[in-house]
Formats: structure tokens, C-alpha cells, sequence
């Protein structure tokens, strides 16, 4: 029998807890109805997760085969560095042009890059990822390259989050994306994002290349 029944927020709340409890899960995020499970999970050997689950599920009134459990691993540390990142600043020196700057830092020297653009919300966004794009491009010395696709705040789960979507010149087809949780300063979120995207490939090659 199919479930159409909803549950409350206490309900659901304990239900997070409980989900929240099995070994290796971080966090969990439910959705619905339809429901939808979203688990962030650390690679644990032989714990059966979705089973779990689903256990878990059934006791609150939602049968197996009405929810879509979705679990998401946290990939294993590692080894290699990161650049890292140090600030990122937004300024409107005059009507209608808007000024970013970014500070990154890798192998103990800062980095720094600026730029200006027109200003308006959506533009600054992309401005402070450009700025991001261009700091990085000190770092590399157009070793690599990378071309914004697109940048944009999205809503998910009760949350602001920003999504870049960056382009390897170097590597036809090949796109990366990145995501950072919007706090106090959107700009800070947005330079993040092009970081969060493009640092699995730029820990790699730039390891490769210095050492």
C-alpha cells in the first residue's frame, strides 16, 4: 500500500536523528512526499547504509518502495595540497562599475587578482568569479586555463548556495563544478565556488608540475 501521508516537523526531525545515527552518515536531508532521502556519508566498509535506511523509514509509516534514497560519499582524504583561500573584496567606486579583488595562496606565496566590471547584482557575482579565474591564472602562468560558464545563486534545502560552472581550456568538454554555501557576503561565496570547482584539477597538476 502506498503511503500518502506527511510528517510533522517533530516526526521528521527524529527521523533525521535517527538516519543521522547510522555509522558513517554525516547528514541527512529529507524530502516529500514523494520522499527523498539525501545522505552524506563517509566510505564505511560493509555497513549496509540504504538497508538501514529503509529499516528506519518503514518504522515511520514510509514503505520501501515509495522513497528514493540517494547517498552521497565523502571522498577519502587526501594527500596532496590545495591552493587556499585567503580573501575575496567587492567595492563600487563609481555608479554603475564594480571593482573584485581575490587573495589565493599556494606553496606559501600569496597570490592576488583584481578586476573591474559593471555593476548590478548578478554582474559583481560573476565580476568576484572572474577575479577568482584571473588569481589563478597568476598561480598556473597559463599553464592551465579556465573559462566561466556560468555562476548564479541557487535555493536548496532551506539554503543559499552559490553554483560555478567552469570550463578546462585545455580539456574539450570537461566541466567542473562548485558550490559554496552563501553566509554574510556573497562575493566571498561566489570565489569560493570557482575554488571548490577547479581545486581537484589544480592540486593534481600543479603537484605534478612542481615536484
Amino acid at each position: 500500500m502506498t503511503t500518502t501521508a506527511t510528517l510533522d516537523a517533530e516526526t521528521r526531525e527524529r527521523l533525521r536523528s535517527e538516519l543521522e545515527d547510522i555509522d558513517g552518515v554525516q547528514r541527512a536531508l529529507i524530502e516529500g512526499p514523494p520522499w527523498e532521502v539525501y545522505l552524506v556519508c563517509d566510505r564505511v566498509e560493509q555497513v549496509p547504509t540504504e538497508l538501514f535506511v529503509r529499516s528506519i523509514l518503514t518504522r515511520h509509516g514510509i514503505p520501501a518502495s515509495d522513497a528514493e534514497v540517494r547517498v552521497c560519499h565523502l571522498p577519502a582524504p587526501e594527500p596532496r595540497r590545495r591552493v587556499r583561500f585567503l580573501s575575496a573584496r567587492l567595492e563600487v567606486p563609481r555608479s554603475g562599475r564594480a571593482h573584485a579583488e581575490v587573495e589565493l595562496e599556494w606553496g606559501g606565496q600569496t597570490y592576488h587578482g583584481e578586476l573591474e566590471g559593471e555593476s548590478g547584482a548578478a554582474l559583481e557575482l560573476r565580476l568576484s568569479a572572474l577575479a577568482t579565474i584571473r588569481t589563478l591564472e597568476g598561480i598556473l602562468q597559463e599553464r592551465l586555463r579556465f573559462h566561466l560558464v556560468g555562476i548564479k545563486n541557487v535555493r536548496a534545502f532551506d539554503a543559499d548556495v552559490i553554483v560555478a560552472l567552469v570550463r578546462v581550456e585545455e580539456e574539450e568538454g570537461k566541466h567542473l563544478i562548485g558550490a559554496s554555501l552563501v553566509t554574510e557576503d556573497p562575493h566571498r561565496a561566489a570565489a569560493l565556488a570557482v575554488l571548490n570547482a577547479t581545486n581537484r584539477v589544480l592540486g593534481n597538476y600543479l603537484s605534478n608540475t612542481d615536484g
